[in-house]
């Protein structure tokens, strides 16, 4: 019983919503921007490090064994280290957004959130990370003034 309730208990402390830790103590800018073109892209990922940087530890701590478990320790290692390394990098696809804002230019913002593909604004909160959300396409309409736009948010 008090397992579950201290596994419970560390579960829900990760789905804890707020603001994000990194925006702290730092400026949030936000604007709108026109979606130009998105493309899915690949990231480079660290599970060959992670297998290398196991077997290398497994093989190490079993160097008091004989060769068997030297070789034994490697390839659990190995496989430990590189489970947890994709464990912790997650997936290795993302989208890649060419936005345009009228005071920012061209820009790109690589994230693993996909938009709807008839996305066509998008508000963008740069703070300690980038988050782009999907908006009306009024609001990125240039010839809007602030006050139009605070207006269209209401």
């Amino acid at each position: 019983m008090k397992k579950s309730l201290l596994i419970f208990l560390l579960l829900s402390g990760c789905a804890s919503q707020g603001i994000d830790r990194n925006d702290q103590n730092q400026m949030v800018k936000r604007y709108y921007a026109t979606v130009g073109s998105m493309q899915q892209v690949t990231l480079s990922s660290e599970v060959g490090t992670g297998i290398a940087a196991g077997a290398g530890f497994g093989f190490v701590d079993n160097l008091d064994g004989n060769t068997e478990e030297m070789v034994g320790g490697a390839i659990i290692g190995g496989l430990v280290g590189g489970l947890f390394t994709a464990l912790f990098e997650g997936g290795n696809t993302a989208y890649q957004y060419n936005l345009y804002a009228a005071n920012e230019g061209d820009f790109t913002v690589i994230q693993k959130h996909k938009l709807d593909k008839n996305t066509q604004c998008v508000v963008v909160n740069a703070g300690g990370k980038i988050t782009l959300e999907p908006v009306d396409n009024a609001y990125c309409e240039p010839s809007l003034s602030t006050n139009e736009k605070a207006s269209i948010a209401k």
